[in-house]
């Protein structure tokens, strides 16, 4: 049985800095603390989330009984993920299927118990701080839009309008409770349902637009491969892109290095000039920055 201190001891301290927030206690994942590359934690106030993707689940359950004999949390489930599969149990205390959890001035509904994703990307935390401090009066499009949560930023910071698109429905609808949690008012905000591949025109006919975010899964069959289909997103960028637009295009991937995102946009699109990468979360120490989370600032010139 492993001693699970070093967790605890971070968890403790992460939380005693801001607990009314969302946030990731303890990200084992990024190869920072060794011995724990398989264990999460993520705050969902007043809730844990204890994620294990080791083979047999070893010690979860002990680390969440330490956590809530630690923490001031009403419950702690165990989410066990192999690969594509997640199963999620309630191990201490209450976890509602839903709950209504901050992100500094914005609202999000999360489910901690249904899904492998529960709606809420912690990771992309400083990207949406960077949407929502420079979206005031901008035209914004979000794709592979999942929950919403950059359009919510976006609105949030004043955005004169937001185009989401995303292929479904069920989580544009709860991208538009998120919405009606920080009320927004839904009439400058437009939800299309659609492969984005098969949609170009409706995408076009909403714009043009002052900030496009390109947010899509990885690899998921049958939605998206980012080595072959990153490029047919980019190439498209001057059709609906403003001149002197932001472009914010992210990837979560292991094995695509920093170098992926400007080479494939100065392939596809050389009118967009690379400016940097936006600074990951402190929450998600990686000691392999290459595999990590990566969120690159475009410029499209026109």
């Amino acid at each position: 049985m492993r001693d699970f201190e070093v967790v605890v001891d971070r968890c403790v301290t992460r939380y005693r800095m801001d607990s009314a927030h969302a946030a990731r206690l303890f990200h084992g994942r990024g190869h920072f603390y060794p011995g724990y590359e398989d264990i999460t934690v993520d705050l969902f106030p007043p809730c844990l989330v204890v994620g294990s993707f080791g083979e047999d689940g070893e010690g979860a359950d002990s680390l969440a009984d330490l956590l809530s004999s630690r923490l001031n949390v009403e419950g702690v489930c165990v989410q066990e993920r192999q690969g594509r599969r997640t199963n999620t149990r309630v191990v201490n205390g209450t976890v509602p299927d839903r709950l209504l959890v901050r992100e500094g001035e914005l609202r999000f509904y999360v489910h901690p118990t249904r899904n492998q994703n529960v709606g809420l990307f912690l990771d992309m935390a400083p990207a949406r701080r960077w949407v929502y401090e420079r979206a005031n009066g901008q035209r914004v499009l979000n794709l592979f839009a999942y929950t919403c949560t950059f359009s919510v930023a976006a609105i949030a910071g004043g955005a004169r309008s937001v185009v989401n698109n995303d292929m479904s429905r069920s989580a544009l609808d709860w991208g538009a409770e998120n919405h009606l949690a920080n009320k927004h008012d839904l009439r400058i905000v437009s939800m299309l349902p659609y492969n984005l591949f098969r949609s170009w025109r409706k995408v076009r006919q909403l714009g043009p637009y002052d900030l496009v975010v390109i947010d899509p899964p990885t690899n998921q069959r049958g939605s998206f491969v980012a080595e072959k289909q990153y490029g047919q997103i980019m190439k498209r960028l001057p059709e609906f892109t403003e001149p002197g637009g932001y472009v914010i295009a992210c990837l979560n991937s292991p094995f695509l290095n920093t170098d992926f995102l400007p080479s494939q946009m100065a392939r596809w699109c050389p009118q967009c000039t690379w400016l940097d990468y936006l600074p990951a979360s402190g929450d998600f120490p990686d000691s392999y920055p290459d595999r990590a989370l990566k969120v690159g600032l475009f410029r499209f010139q026109g």
